[in-house]
């Protein structure tokens, strides 16, 4: 079986695969990945930030989940 789902999601093959429940998780990839949008590239997230003007409030992230990017306000380490 491959590693991500028919549609290419590797979040939806995780989650429909995994052995047990763990709220903790879920709530990390709610906060983190579903509640976000997905964007496909580094740069394509990067681009929407600096179109609405958002350079320095908002940061972007290679999800662990998903592996798509995100944005988040906390400033990188």
């Amino acid at each position: 079986m491959s590693a991500r789902d028919s549609d290419g999601s590797p979040l939806r093959w995780w989650l429909r695969n995994r052995g047990d429940f763990d709220d903790r998780v879920d709530r990390d990839v709610e906060r983190s990945c579903t509640s976000k949008t997905p964007y496909r590239s580094e740069g394509e997230a990067r681009a929407f930030v600096a179109m609405n003007g958002m350079q320095g409030s908002l940061f972007c992230y290679r999800c662990h989940y998903c592996e798509m990017w995100h944005l988040t306000k906390r400033k990188p380490l």
